[in-house]
C-alpha cells in the first residue's frame, strides 16, 4: 500500500467534499439531528462516503460502520482507519441492544428487504435508542426525476434498489418498531436539477460517484479528482445560491425516530380510504395508535 498516495487521495476527497454544497449541507443536517453523541455507542450504515463517516466521529462517543458490499467498505476505508463491518444477508453482526443510535446515510434504498433491515437495526438498538435516516425523497414526477432518468444518474440507474422514499413508504417500514414524530425535507428542486446536470458531467470523468473510491486507486483518480474540483469550484457559487431557496419543495429526506417495542401495527383508514400517513403534510408524520 502506498501510504503517501492514500493520504493524497484522502486530501482531494476532503477538498471535493468542502466544494460540494449538497454534501456539506447533508452532513450538517445529520449532525443536527444526531446531536452530541459523547458517551454513546453509535452505528453508521454507510453507502460509501468515507468523508461523512469520518466527520460523524467528531460528534463524540464510540462509532462503528457497517456496509453492504466489499466495494463500499474499500471506499469508506479511505475516510476512516478502522475495521468496517460487512452486512451479510441483511443481518448485522452485533449483539442485541449494542447501540444507542443507528445512523443510516443514503444506504437504505440499496437494501432489498428494507423492512427486515430496519428490524435488524431495532434489534441492535437499546430500548431508549434512536435511528437517524438520510435518504432521497422520491418525487416520481418532476424536473429532477426527468433529468436523472435522462442522464442515467438516478439511484436505480446507479445500482440501487429504489429511487428513494415517500413519507408514507418510510412510515410503513418504521411503524412496527419506531415512532416517527417528524420528517424533514430539504434541498429544493432547482438545486437538485442543477446537481443532476453536474452528475451527468461528472459521469463523463468518473463513471461511478466520485466519492466511491475503488480499491487500489491510483494517480489516474487523482488527476480526475483535480478536474472535478476545478469544475465544482466554478459551479459552487450558483449551487450555494440555489440552496437558499428553502421555500421550494425539498428532495432530500431526514428522519429521527425513537425505538419502541416491536409490534406490527395496522394502519387506521380515514373515511375517504386514505391512511393517516398519506393525509399528513409533507413535513410531518403523525404517530399512529398501536392498533
Amino acid at each position: 500500500m502506498d501510504t503517501n498516495l492514500d493520504a493524497e487521495i484522502r486530501l482531494w476527497q476532503e477538498k471535493l467534499f468542502k466544494s460540494s454544497v449538497r454534501r456539506v449541507r447533508k452532513l450538517a443536517k445529520i449532525e443536527s439531528l444526531a446531536g452530541n453523541t459523547s458517551g454513546l455507542q453509535c452505528l453508521e450504515i454507510s453507502y460509501g462516503d468515507g468523508i461523512i463517516s469520518a466527520h460523524l466521529r467528531s460528534l463524540g462517543g464510540s462509532w462503528k460502520t457497517a456496509v453492504s458490499t466489499r466495494s463500499v467498505a474499500d471506499s469508506v476505508g479511505y475516510g476512516i482507519n478502522e475495521k468496517i463491518v460487512l452486512i451479510e444477508n441483511g443481518k448485522l453482526p452485533f449483539e442485541e441492544s449494542a447501540f444507542d443510535m443507528v445512523v443510516i446515510v443514503d444506504a437504505l434504498k440499496g437494501i432489498a428487504a428494507d423492512h427486515d433491515f430496519i428490524r435488524e437495526c431495532h434489534r441492535v438498538l437499546k430500548s431508549s435508542g434512536w435511528v437517524v435516516i438520510s435518504e432521497e425523497f422520491r418525487r416520481p414526477i418532476g424536473a429532477v426525476a426527468l433529468l436523472q432518468r435522462l442522464f442515467g444518474v438516478s439511484p436505480v440507474a446507479r445500482g440501487q434498489k429504489r429511487n428513494g422514499y415517500t413519507n408514507h413508504e418510510l412510515y410503513n417500514i418504521l411503524k412496527d418498531g419506531f415512532d416517527v414524530p417528524e420528517t424533514l425535507l430539504y434541498s429544493n428542486g432547482l438545486l437538485e436539477s442543477a446537481a443532476a446536470i453536474g452528475e451527468a458531467i461528472q459521469k463523463l470523468i468518473i463513471p461511478d460517484p466520485y466519492w466511491m473510491i475503488r480499491e487500489k486507486a491510483g494517480q489516474e483518480e487523482l488527476y480526475r479528482y483535480r478536474r472535478l474540483h476545478t469544475l465544482a469550484s466554478i459551479a459552487r457559487p450558483l449551487l450555494w445560491m440555489l440552496s437558499l431557496l428553502d421555500f421550494l419543495p425539498g428532495h432530500k429526506l431526514l428522519v429521527k425516530s425513537r425505538r419502541r417495542p416491536w409490534r406490527p401495527r395496522l394502519q387506521p383508514k380515514l373515511v375517504d380510504g386514505r391512511s393517516i400517513a398519506e393525509a399528513a403534510i409533507n413535513t410531518k408524520i403523525g404517530t399512529a395508535a398501536p392498533f
